[in-house]
């Protein structure tokens, strides 16, 4: 079936980190292209919409990803000090569901193979990213003036636009302008600068765990001036 978008906001998702949890539990994992709501928290944060208080026709949009560069997976070890009581019981579901008893208990092991508590507060996680990954997403929604208000706010945005942690800035050029076309048209089209014989992977984001519904042959291209709209 044909979509119904006819104007679509493309924007550049590349940094030397980024990250796409979709649980809540102490580790925070990542997923392998942008979450939904991550996508959706960000353009929520660039209009200047308050946490709780997103715009519902934001749910409305349509959004495909293009995975260009998939990145490399690494890990960072954290402690993180007197957790909050939510997540603390998060932490204690998660040891039940795994056969484990009791509450959870936050600790720091030491060399000597003890463990040291530290006022029963102290959190110790493993937290994903992706390492130099880049996509290329298109935002659509049926009301083309909501793609423009989109592409006003991702370019001269109200709060901080970043790729799921608030450190994951993304790189130049991060805003490529709207094209008249939908999202899945666009990135079938769009020149990469990537070479792979194999094709690009295509995901359309409708949930925070998707699989790939596509693998398209755009052109190479070394300069990639068909990224300019002017």
């Amino acid at each position: 079936m044909a979509s119904a978008v006819t104007s679509t906001l493309l924007l550049r998702f590349a940094a030397p980190q980024q990250s796409w949890g979709s649980t809540e539990l102490a580790d925070r994992n990542t997923e392998a292209v942008p979450t939904r709501s991550g996508v959706i928290g960000m353009l929520a944060a660039a209009l200047g919409a308050p946490r709780g208080s997103w715009p519902g026709w934001l749910w409305a949009t349509e959004i495909w990803a293009r995975v260009d560069r998939t990145g490399e997976l690494a890990t960072d070890f954290h402690t993180v000090g007197t957790p909050s009581v939510a997540a603390q019981a998060v932490r204690t579901r998660h040891r039940a569901a795994v056969g484990g008893r009791g509450e959870a208990d936050f600790i720091i092991p030491l060399g000597s193979g003890a463990k040291w508590t530290v006022g029963g507060g102290t959190l110790v996680t493993n937290r994903q990213y992706l390492a130099d990954a880049e996509f290329l997403v298109a935002i659509g929604h049926a009301d083309t003036e909501r793609v423009q208000q989109l592409a006003q706010a991702t370019h001269n945005p109200v709060f901080m636009t970043y790729l799921g942690r608030k450190s994951f800035s993304p790189s130049f050029p991060f805003h490529l302008g709207v094209r008249d076309s939908d999202p899945r048209q666009v990135l079938t089209t769009l020149p990469t600068h990537t070479r792979n014989e194999r094709g690009l992977t295509l995901h359309q984001l409708l949930g925070d765990r998707n699989y790939a519904t596509d693998t398209v042959h755009p052109p190479v291209s070394a300069t990639l001036t068909a990224w300019s709209t002017s």
